[in-house]
């Protein structure tokens, strides 16, 4: 039972860390820092991937 608790503390653990990592990273781009955390946290590197590919909306809008 210990060993189930501080397994699923951990994931939930990098899975906050990955979501704001993709999310800072996102608002330095010019995204939502919302949905880019959440996508952040279940997918890791491909929304970081596709947020290097995306232009930012600064440079996007004249």
């Amino acid at each position: 039972m210990l060993a189930a608790l501080l397994f699923v503390v951990g994931l939930l653990a990098i899975l906050i860390l990955c979501g704001r990592c993709t999310a800072k990273y996102a608002a330095e781009k010019g995204r939502s820092r919302g949905v880019w955390f959440v996508l952040g946290a279940l997918f890791f590197p491909l929304p970081s991937i596709a947020l290097a590919l995306l232009p930012s909306r600064t440079q996007a809008q004249p």
